[in-house]
C-alpha cells in the first residue's frame, strides 16, 4: 500500500552525550508491550493514565515549504525544537508522567498515488513517527498519537467540498496508521483531530463553542470523527478493535454546548471526548487588560478563578457521565508570566479538581520560555532533560496532587560553541565563494547575492555556510520569473551548530514544481525567522571533480586535445557549459578548437 522511499532514519545522540551529568545513566527501555494492556473498557483506560505531557511544537510542524520526501528531522526541527530523542522520554519518566501525547501533522507528508487511489503517506515520516511514539511506548507509557495541524481540516468555511477533502485524507491517513500500529496495546491512544474550526466564517467564532450556523459545524466535524472511528475499527486488528478513541467537539472547546453537541458513532467501542481547557484563561494565557496572573484571583471582568474551575469541572464530570465516556483534558497549561507561585497554587487547584472528577490531563509544552506573549510553556529543556527554574516546581506540585515521586534534574543549559575562524574546518580545497572575517549582519528575511556560484550547485560540491544566528538561514535561488523565489533548507548534516551544509539534493528539493537549475539567474545568503551573522560560504568538493588535465592538454594555439569526449560532455555539464559552434568546433580526431578563450579560462578555472 506504501510507496517505498525509505531511508536511515537517525536519532540526535549529541544531546545524550552533553546529559549524562544531569540525569545519569538509565536502564534500557523495556520490549514493546512488556505489561500488555487488553481488556480494558475506557474508564478502566483513563483511570490508569494519571497525567501526561505534549510534545508540543515538534512533529506537528506545520507550513514548512518543505516537500513530502525531506529528511524527518528537518520537519520536526523546523520551529525551533530539537529532535525528540530517549533521553527526553525517559526524563518525562522519571518526571512523574505516565503519558504522553505527540501531536503529529500529516499533510506535508501526503503523496497521491493512482494505483491505488489514496493519499500515502511517505514511509521516511511514518518510519520517523513510529519511532518517536516506541520511545514512550516502550517504557510502558500511555501514547496519544493524533493528526494535529492539517490544513484540511482547518479551513476558512466548512462546506460539503472541504468535507469531502478533508474525510478522504483522514481516511486514508488513519487507515495506514491504524496498519502500521495494528499489534500494539491499550497504551497507545489515537486521536481524531485536534482542534477543527473554521478560521474565517462570520457566522461561527474561530475559537467558539461551534454555535451560530444551526448545528452544521458540530454536524461537520462529527461526521469527521465517524470517518475515523470507522478507518481504525475498520483495520480488523484485535487491538484496534479495542483501542481507546479520542473525540473533540469544534476546536475541541471546553465550552459545555461544545461537549454535549459531540456524537458518539453507534458502535464506536472505547471513546473518549477530548478537550483542551487553558483555564482560567485570563490566568493562564491572557495579556491585555483583564487578564490577572495572580492565583487566587479575579479577572479584570470579574470571574473568580477558584469558582470558575470548579464550576468547570463540575460540568465536565456531569457530561462524561451523562454521554457515559470518560473525558481527557489533552492540553492544559498557564504561561509562565515570572508568577511561579501562583502558577503552583492554580496547578494544585485545577489538577485536585481534575483527580476528583477522574480527568486525566496532558501537559502542553512548547519548550518556550522568556517571552511575554501568553506562549511561555516550556517546562522540560529537552537537550539534556533537566527542567527550566521557572517551571520545576510547577512539575513538582502536579506530581504531589498525584502522590507521585518525580526526580526532576536542575536546570543546567546546554553551552554550545560559538563561532571562531580558527575552529572552523577549511580545507585547501574549499573553494571560497564569500568571505566576512568580522561578520555581516543580515536582518530577519533579509539575504545578499553571492557571485560565481553557478559553476558549484551541482553533484560534485556541496555548500557550507558559516553563520551565527538562532534560527537556521536559508540559500535562495533567483530564477527569471516574478514568482521565482526557491528557499533551499540545510540538509542539517553538518556537524557544527554554527555550520549549514547544503547537498545538491538540497537544491533540488527546493526547487519549485517547473522551476530548472539552468533558469537560476542570482544565488542569495538569506537570513529566516531571526536576524544572522554571516561569515563564509564554500564549495566544497564531494569527490572526484573533473580536472583539466584529465580532459586533455591546452596548446599555445587555443585547443584542447580531448583525451576522453565522454569526460568532456560530463565536464562541460558540471561547468553548466553549452559550446555552439560560435565559440568553438570539435571535429572527429576529438580537438576542439577553441575560439572563446575567455570562455576555454573559464571551463578551467571552474574545475580548480
Amino acid at each position: 500500500m506504501q510507496k517505498k522511499i525509505k531511508g536511515r532514519i537517525l536519532s540526535a545522540v549529541s544531546a545524550a552525550a552533553l546529559a549524562v551529568t544531569a540525569l545519569g545513566s538509565f536502564s534500557a527501555a523495556l520490549p514493546a508491550g512488556a505489561e500488555g494492556l487488553t481488556g480494558l473498557d475506557a474508564k478502566g483506560i483513563t483511570s490508569k493514565m494519571v497525567i501526561g505531557w505534549n510534545l508540543g511544537n515538534t512533529l506537528d510542524c506545520g507550513n514548512t515549504g518543505l516537500s513530502s520526501t525531506a529528511a524527518p528531522k528537518k520537519f520536526a526541527t523546523a520551529w525551533g525544537n530539537p529532535e525528540p530523542t530517549e533521553l527526553q522520554f525517559q526524563a518525562l519518566k522519571d518526571g512523574g508522567f505516565n503519558t504522553v501525547r505527540i501531536p503529529t501533522t500529516w499533510y506535508e507528508h501526503l503523496e497521491w498515488d493512482a494505483d491505488s487511489q489514496m493519499y500515502l503517506v511517505n514511509d521516511q515520516w511514518m518510519d520517523y513517527v513510529k519511532q518517536t511514539v516506541d520511545y514512550a511506548y516502550d517504557r510502558d507509557m500511555f501514547v496519544i498519537l493524533n493528526i494535529h495541524h492539517e490544513n484540511f481540516i482547518n479551513v476558512k468555511q466548512f462546506t460539503e467540498e472541504t468535507y469531502e477533502d478533508a474525510s478522504k485524507k483522514m481516511n486514508d491517513i488513519w487507515t495506514q496508521v491504524a496498519e502500521e500500529f495494528k499489534d500494539y496495546d491499550q497504551h497507545l491512544i489515537f486521536e481524531g483531530m485536534n482542534e477543527p474550526r473554521q478560521t474565517a466564517n462570520p457566522s461561527v467564532q474561530q475559537w467558539g463553542d461551534g454555535s451560530g450556523d444551526n448545528g452544521y459545524s458540530w454536524g461537520y466535524v462529527n461526521r469527521l470523527n465517524k470517518v475515523f472511528v470507522d478507518a481504525v475499527r475498520g483495520n480488523g486488528s484485535a487491538a484496534n478493535k479495542e483501542r481507546l478513541l479520542m473525540l473533540p467537539g469544534y476546536v475541541a472547546s471546553s465550552s459545555e454546548n461544545a461537549i454535549r453537541n459531540i456524537e458518539i458513532p453507534a458502535g464506536a467501542g472505547n471513546v473518549a471526548l477530548s478537550v483542551h481547557a487553558y483555564a482560567p484563561y485570563y490566568f493562564t494565557m491572557a495579556t491585555d487588560s483583564n487578564a490577572n496572573h495572580n492565583f487566587p484571583g479575579k479577572s479584570g471582568w470579574g470571574e473568580d478563578y477558584e469558582y470558575a474551575l470548579e464550576t468547570m469541572f463540575n460540568m465536565l464530570n456531569q457530561v462524561q457521565n451523562d454521554k457515559g465516556a470518560p473525558i481527557i483534558i489533552g492540553e492544559f497549561s498557564a504561561s509562565d508570566f515570572g508568577n511561579t507561585e501562583d502558577r503552583c497554587r492554580w496547578a494544585t487547584s485545577y489538577l485536585s479538581k481534575a483527580k476528583n472528577a477522574g480527568i486525566p490531563c496532558v501537559l502542553w509544552d512548547n519548550n518556550v520560555i522568556n517571552v511575554s506573549d501568553g506562549e511561555a510553556h516550556g517546562y522540560l529543556y529537552r537537550l539534556n532533560g533537566t527542567w527550566y527554574d521557572c517551571s520545576k516546581p510547577v512539575i513538582q506540585t502536579m506530581m504531589d496532587v498525584y502522590g507521585v515521586n518525580a526526580t526532576l534534574p536542575d536546570y543546567q543549559e546546554v553551552t554550545e560553541p560559538k563561532f571562531g575562524w580558527d575552529n572552523i574546518p577549511v580545507e585547501d580545497n574549499w573553494v571560497e565563494l564569500y568571505k566576512s572575517e568580522a561578520g555581516d549582519e543580515v536582518d530577519v528575511w533579509d539575504n545578499f547575492t553571492v557571485p560565481g556560484w553557478k559553476d558549484y550547485v551541482n553533484e560534485y560540491y556541496d555548500l557550507v555556510l558559516f553563520y551565527e544566528s538562532k534560527k537556521a538561514p536559508e540559500l535562495v535561488l533567483q530564477g527569471t520569473g516574478k514568482d521565482s523565489w526557491n528557499r533551499i533548507a540545510a540538509s542539517e548534516e553538518s556537524e557544527l551548530p554554527y555550520m549549514k551544509t547544503f547537498t545538491f539534493a538540497d537544491v533540488k528539493e527546493g526547487l519549485k514544481e517547473g522551476e530548472e537549475l539552468s533558469d537560476m539567474q542570482n544565488l542569495f545568503i538569506s537570513a529566516t525567522q531571526s536576524k544572522m551573522t554571516a561569515y563564509a560560504l564554500y564549495a566544497v568538493p564531494k569527490g572526484d571533480v573533473p580536472q583539466p588535465a584529465s580532459l586533455g592538454d591546452v596548446n599555445g594555439d587555443g585547443a584542447v586535445t580531448v583525451l576522453d569526449i565522454i569526460t568532456l560532455q560530463k565536464y562541460l555539464l558540471l561547468v553548466q557549459t553549452e559550446i555552439d559552434s560560435d565559440q568553438a568546433d570539435m571535429n572527429e580526431d576529438g580537438v576542439i578548437d577553441v575560439f572563446d578563450l575567455a570562455l576555454l579560462k573559464r571551463m578551467v578555472l571552474a574545475s580548480r
